[in-house]
Order: C-alpha cells, then sequence, then structure tokens
C-alpha cells in the first residue's frame, strides 16, 4: 500500500531522499490533518492543485522531518527561497527560482547554494554550510573559523562576540558584487546582508540578499557567492541571466515629487518587476530641503487592471540602492517589495508617481485623480515613556477611515481596508477583525536608564483623544499587517532631526 509520503514525493516533483524509520507514520498522520481541514472542493475543481496547495505540502513535509531528523533546511530551501524573503502569495514567482546551483567542499565544509531568485537588481539566496566532521561541525555551531576571519578586518570585539554567540557577520558570506557591476559598465557598489534562518545538528542554513544600486537586468556574468573564512576557491555561481518580467518606461515627464515641499521633478525612466520598482528623476530646480523633504522618496502606487489601488506601504516597500544628485538634481531610488501583491506586471496598468499617471503601455501620462494620489499627512506624536502613539481619530480622518467611538463603554470602532479594529479606553487589548491580540512594548524604567520589555500598553484617553501605539496600525508591525500603512518619524528643514510633536503617514 502506498503511503502520503510517496504522494507528497510526487506532487513536489521531488525523489525520496530520507528514508528515516516511521517517517512514512508521521507523514500519514500530518496528511490526513491536512485533507481534513481542506474544503469540499466541485468535481470540475479536484483536478487543479489550489496555488497554496503546495506550499501547504511542503510545510507539512518539513514538519515530519522536523519531527524524526531535526531538520528542515534541506527541504525548506529547495522550494521555500520565497516565503523566506517575502509575504503573500509567492507561487507565481516559482518559475523564476533557480535550485540546484552546486556546492563547493574542503576536507571540513561544505558550502551550498540551494536557491537563488533575481529580479533585476537584487539577488535573493538560501545557502548551507555543512560541517563534515565532528570537530569542523563543533568549530562551526561556536563560529570559531568565522571569528578569526573577521578578527583581521573587524577587530577583536566582533570575533569574540561571535564566537561567543555562535552567530554570523559582515563577512560570513562574501561575494564578487563590484566585478558583476564593473563588467556591466557600472561603477557604484551596492549592499549585501547575510541571516541564519535554521540549523540542525550539523549545518546552518542562511539567506542573503545582494542588492545592486541601480537596474542591471540580465547579466552575462554570474554572482559568486563564498564562505569568507573558506575562500573564494570554493565558491558558487548563481547565473543572473534569468530574470522575472518586467515592464520599463523612459517618459522624461514633469510630475509632482513631493507635495509636502512642493517639490516638482521629471521622471526619466522607471523599471518595475513583482518584488522590486526602480527610477530616476532629474529634478525641477534645486531639491528643496523643507520639513518632509524625504518622505516621499521610493513612494508611488500602482493602478491595476482590475480597477484597484496598490501603495508602496502595502507592498512593504522598502528604499534601498539609487543615488543622490545634490550636485546635479539627478536622484534615483530602488524599491525592494516584501510583499508580493502581483506575480506579473501585465496586471499593472499605470504607475502613478505623486499627481501624475504614467500607463505601463507607454501612452501619455495624465493627471491622477486626487482619491488615487494618497498623499502623506501629518499625526499627532506622543512618546515620553515607550513606543510612538498617536490620535487614533486624526489618523482615521486622514485615511479616510470610518471611526465610531462610544461614549457609554469608552470603545472606538475603526475600520480600513477591511480590517476593523476596536479598541477600549484601559485595556491593552484590542479586536483586530473580532480576534483578540495584546497591545505590548519596552518603556523606560524610572531611572530612565533600561528598558523594561513587554510591558502592557492600555488604550489611553487624554484631551478627548483617543491614543495607541502607531505599530497597531503600520506594515511590518509584529502583530500582523493590519492596515499596512508607514507610520514614520518626520526630518525637518533639510536635516536628520525628528520632529517632536509629529509623525507623517503614507497610506
Amino acid at each position: 500500500m502506498r503511503s502520503h509520503i510517496h504522494e507528497l514525493w510526487e506532487d513536489l516533483e521531488l525523489s525520496p531522499q530520507y528514508p528515516e524509520p516511521g517517517l512514512d507514520r508521521v507523514m500519514d498522520r500530518v496528511m490526513d490533518q491536512i485533507k481534513a481541514e481542506e474544503p469540499e472542493l466541485p468535481a470540475s475543481q479536484t483536478r487543479r492543485r489550489r496555488p497554496m496547495h503546495k506550499k501547504k505540502l511542503l510545510l507539512s513535509l518539513a514538519a515530519a522531518l522536523v519531527v524524526l531528523t531535526g531538520s528542515a533546511v534541506a527541504v525548506g530551501n529547495h522550494l521555500g527561497l520565497l516565503d523566506v524573503f517575502f509575504k503573500g502569495d509567492t507561487s507565481g514567482l516559482e518559475p523564476y527560482v533557480q535550485t540546484e546551483l552546486g556546492s563547493a567542499e574542503n576536507e571540513d565544509f561544505r558550502f551550498t547554494v540551494d536557491s537563488a531568485y533575481y529580479d533585476g537588481m537584487n539577488v535573493y539566496a538560501t545557502v548551507t554550510i555543512e560541517g563534515l566532521n565532528e570537530e569542523a561541525v563543533d568549530d562551526l555551531m561556536h563560529s570559531r573559523s568565522d571569528g578569526e576571519f573577521h578578527r583581521e578586518m573587524w577587530g577583536d570585539e566582533m570575533a569574540e562576540h561571535l564566537m561567543e554567540t555562535g552567530g554570523t557577520g559582515p563577512d560570513t558570506i562574501m561575494c564578487n558584487q563590484r566585478e558583476v557591476v564593473e563588467t556591466a559598465g557600472v561603477y557604484n557598489g551596492g549592499s549585501m546582508g547575510a541571516n541564519q534562518i535554521s540549523s540542525t545538528q550539523t549545518a546552518r542554513c542562511l539567506k542573503v540578499d545582494v542588492g545592486f544600486r541601480e537596474w542591471m537586468g540580465a547579466m552575462d556574468t554570474p554572482l559568486e557567492l563564498w564562505v569568507g573564512f573558506m575562500g573564494r576557491e570554493y565558491s558558487v555561481e548563481i547565473p543572473l541571466d534569468t530574470v522575472v518580467g518586467s515592464a520599463h518606461l523612459e517618459p522624461n515627464q514633469e510630475f509632482l515629487f513631493n507635495p509636502l515641499t512642493d517639490q516638482r521633478a521629471i521622471l526619466t525612466e522607471v523599471t518595475l518587476t513583482p518584488t522590486q520598482l526602480y527610477y530616476e528623476i532629474q529634478t525641477v530646480g534645486e531639491m528643496k530641503t523643507d520639513t518632509g523633504w524625504d518622505v516621499m522618496d521610493g513612494r508611488f502606487v500602482l493602478k491595476m487592471k482590475d480597477g484597484s489601488l496598490i501603495t508602496s506601504s502595502q507592498l512593504h516597500g522598502l528604499p534601498s540602492g539609487g543615488k543622490n544628485g545634490w550636485d546635479d538634481g539627478e536622484f534615483a531610488y530602488g524599491v525592494e517589495f516584501h510583499k508580493v501583491r502581483f506575480s506579473d506586471v501585465s496586471e499593472v496598468e499605470a504607475i502613478i508617481f505623486g499627481d501624475t499617471e504614467f500607463p505601463l503601455d507607454g501612452s501619455e501620462p495624465t493627471l491622477a485623480d486626487e482619491s488615487q494620489r494618497f498623499y502623506p499627512f501629518y499625526v499627532p506624536r506622543y512618546d515620553e515613556n515607550g513606543p510612538w502613539c498617536t490620535d487614533v481619530e486624526a489618523l482615521c480622518r486622514g485615511l479616510g477611515a470610518e471611526y465610531i467611538w462610544d461614549e457609554d463603554t469608552q470603545t472606538a470602532t475603526a475600520t480600513y481596508r477591511d480590517v476593523t479594529i476596536q479598541m477600549t479606553v484601559g485595556s491593552s487589548q484590542v479586536l483586530v477583525n473580532g480576534k483578540p491580540v495584546e497591545l505590548t512594548g519596552s518603556i523606560w524604567d524610572e531611572e530612565l536608564q533600561d528598558w523594561i520589555d513587554d510591558v502592557p500598553l492600555p488604550i489611553a484617553r487624554e484631551d478627548g483623544m483617543l491614543l495607541a501605539p502607531t505599530y497597531l496600525f503600520y506594515n511590518w508591525s509584529a502583530i500582523g499587517d493590519t492596515w499596512d500603512v508607514s507610520i514614520s518619524y518626520l526630518h525637518v528643514d533639510g536635516q536628520v532631526n525628528q520632529d517632536p510633536d509629529r509623525l507623517v503617514v503614507l497610506p
């Protein structure tokens, strides 16, 4: 009789690699539970998997392997790269994930690039470092070779810290980024980061993000990754000729770049992918440095063909790369999306920058409807002894969200983007679409010397204002995305000094 594990290997198009005793039995229990939770489908739909089905199967296999071997690294790296770096439904991007990229080893360690995804400006990869003997495993888990490798460049403090914590450093993983861009005729560098995501008894798995400072697209020169302490002779190549689909425009059209400062600019070029946007502008006159001068950096709205609008906040856009042309007025912005909202740029009708809509079919730009511009606005800032708080009613007013106050129960109900939050004065528990969420945070002790963590943060009412922690509403929040808006500090008058009384909100 065939067990569920054999069905799973076939569904994931993998060959059985883990014949540990009892795996079939554990997998049967996991799969039976999944099937019990799945809804009944009409006969016409039973032949095709739902988009999230393969992901659920993969996680089930990983769970079974953890039960029996303590290891989810190999499977998690093989198909889970997109879920490591992005939120949302990433299934449409799986064809662009490269796997079986190879490994290199010496007598003590093996370095494997498990999978990689390239969007024309960033390379996302998962890698595994394995110890091949008992001494090497102990070395790897305590970062001894890694710490010593960092000592010369980064000093004793860095080296000792790595060996004490078993952590990773800035040169744990290295690459030939400079060679790649210079071969392409670009000389402006980039960024790189590597962090551990999981480990087994003999190996460590890391996620690696290599960013270029401008749009590169497909390139002939591969990116090489290697473990610093192993040396470049043990590098593994990632081809950069496989790139997710993109759309490119060179409109040379003037638009309102920053409504807070009335700064105007000319959009000279823009490139969009499902996980990245890169654009260049030429300012009209000098870049103004009034309060809020940098608020609109990397900000835009996508107008979809189905009529919906997606803001950079909803994409969890994180500005990276680009250039600051204070001398010549030429600025560029790269924006990494950390939430996937579409898989093909053909789903996008236009990009709205400031007050202007730029159609992706290359037709003439037009003024955007005012309701589609999503301009930033200010809300009060309160942070005397802990996390930022703000006036909830003022936030709702700026967003156009529904706000209802019940004086009898001292409860406010606010709804935006189909998410309803109920907040009661004096309670640190709120309801998000009916689900209870506890608000906690770090506050200063009485002497203002140390932080006290995980302190309840009750909803307050002062001078007629309902005050709540801002993290309840914004993207990147630990409690979930809720309203998916950005709430940030406000830089004043061309400086990096923060306005102590106001925050800026980007819908």
